[in-house]
């Protein structure tokens, strides 16, 4: 099948696309609940780990004694198909000439798509963990009146303390993460109770550190971003709740979806691509970003949920 006008004028970036692979916006938190995975094709299956893939093993083998053999592992499988998505800006020709640095305006262009398409995957992960229904009975905690952490009679550390352990207790391994939204965050820094227990320790103010040495956790992430979708009214992404979770934190290339882990991103290898084509005889250049993912909870049971941690 001979290529259309248009497929051969398209031209894969290779400078521009070297800089998307390498681009991570630093407000967003979403890969660390879904680190990413490179995978080879457009569907799949990944094994969904079970509390088996969890346990802690005695393999002390006395002398002349048999091996430690433990059972094999029945592991239910998950598909998942990715979903490609791209946006494309039109820089024309006049606009090019005016540019002081065409490149450095191209890049700029570059990273304002990546961002875009970075938003999206941010505000998909956000809702999907925020979400009690995808959690069940023991691994979720929504609120009640008196509980709140903005409230005065409850210390949040104490309701945080248990959901570690509960998940603790659910997987057999202490979770190594924690997400919550700014409203979370704030409202345990200026909680009445806990305010009272640090101030009577000599302490003025309830710091970031304090909470990681607290909950024994060192991977506490605040979400900060935000999300429009009229362009003027903007809200969090990341809402008044808090999630504790077990994430795979190998390095992304030793990372692959056969490691336990509450979830990942499976993205297709060589994504996010920058490309370009021309419209109208040339004078319109468009630079097109193209990504290509699905995110996956593989291990449900490794995440917990602290649900509406603030009324009114």
């Amino acid at each position: 099948m001979s290529l259309s006008r248009l497929d051969q004028l398209r031209m894969v970036d290779p400078v521009l696309t070297n800089i998307a692979q390498g681009y991570t916006p630093s407000n967003f938190i979403g890969e660390k609940l879904f680190p990413i995975v490179k995978v080879n094709s457009q569907k799949g299956k990944v094994p969904k780990f079970g509390k088996d893939a969890f346990v802690v093993r005695n393999s002390e083998r006395a002398i002349r004694s048999n091996s430690n053999r433990i059972p094999t592992s029945d592991y239910d499988t998950i598909e998942f198909t990715l979903r490609e998505r791209d946006l494309e800006v039109a820089m024309d020709y006049i606009e090019e000439l005016e540019t002081y640095d065409e490149l450095k305006y191209e890049q700029k262009l570059t990273r304002d798509l990546l961002d875009l398409l970075a938003l999206e995957r941010e505000k998909a992960i956000a809702d999907y963990v925020q979400n009690p229904l995808n959690f069940d009975s023991s691994s979720k905690k929504i609120l009640q009146a008196g509980e709140s952490f903005n409230g005065s009679s409850d210390n949040p550390l104490t309701i945080i303390n248990d959901a570690i352990e509960q998940l603790r207790e659910n997987i057999g391994r202490k979770p190594n993460i924690i997400v919550m939204g700014m409203d979370t965050y704030r409202a345990i820094e200026n909680n009445f109770a806990l305010g009272n227990i640090i101030q009577n320790a000599g302490n003025l103010k309830f710091t970031y550190q304090m909470l990681q040495e607290s909950l024994g956790i060192k991977n506490i992430y605040i979400g900060t971003s935000v999300y429009s979708e009229d362009g003027r009214i903007f809200q969090d992404i990341w809402k008044d709740n808090l999630i504790i979770a077990f994430v795979d934190q190998s390095e992304r290339s030793r990372r692959t979806q056969y490691n336990p882990s509450y979830g990942y991103t499976f993205q297709r290898e060589g994504m996010p691509e920058i490309d370009s084509y021309y419209e109208n005889g040339g004078k319109i250049k468009v630079i097109r970003a193209t990504d290509n993912w699905e995110i996956k909870a593989i291990a449900p049971e490794a995440a917990f949920l602290i649900n509406d941690t603030i009324q009114i």
